[in-house]
């Protein structure tokens, strides 16, 4: 698979970004991440919030290389997968994040309190590493898109 064969099954589709759109793209993760450091809400909602952010950081990477995920179901799960492709990221953290996504479906839709302690630590873990490497990806690969601060 490619991000080509994604645009062929028309999962994605070739659009062009900006500069503007990248420093967008990195205020979603900054503000997602601020609400998830408030401990004074639930954990299910820092969870949630933590996903947003890893969501918006695979857009991000998604969006640098010229492509834009096409609105049908499963969009979100396309853009994990993505992150194979854009950032060259392992199967086993793809599998970790489409975990994180089911587990993030059941708090919001299934189950309150269903986030535990150690689930919680897991993803704001997985999110500073990802961000940590998306933005490295950035300054290597795309480094005309970037905002001055990253």
């Amino acid at each position: 698979m490619s991000l080509e064969r994604y645009v062929e099954n028309a999962w994605l589709r070739r659009e062009p970004t900006s500069a503007q759109e990248i420093a967008d793209q990195l205020g979603i993760v900054n503000r997602s991440m601020s609400d998830a450091a408030v401990e004074a809400i639930s954990d299910d909602l820092r969870f949630y919030t933590t996903f947003n952010a890893i969501l918006a950081l695979a857009n991000t990477a998604l969006r640098a290389s010229g492509y834009r995920t096409t609105n049908q179901q499963g969009h979100h799960t396309r853009i994990l997968e993505t992150l194979e492709y854009t950032i060259g990221a392992e199967s086993k953290l793809i599998r970790k994040l489409k975990a994180f996504s089911t587990k993030r479906n059941v708090a919001s839709y299934d189950s309150a309190g269903s986030i535990s302690d150690q689930e919680l630590k897991d993803i704001l873990a997985t999110e500073a590493n990802l961000q940590q490497v998306v933005e490295s990806w950035l300054r290597t690969e795309h480094p005309e898109l970037l905002p001055s601060a990253v």
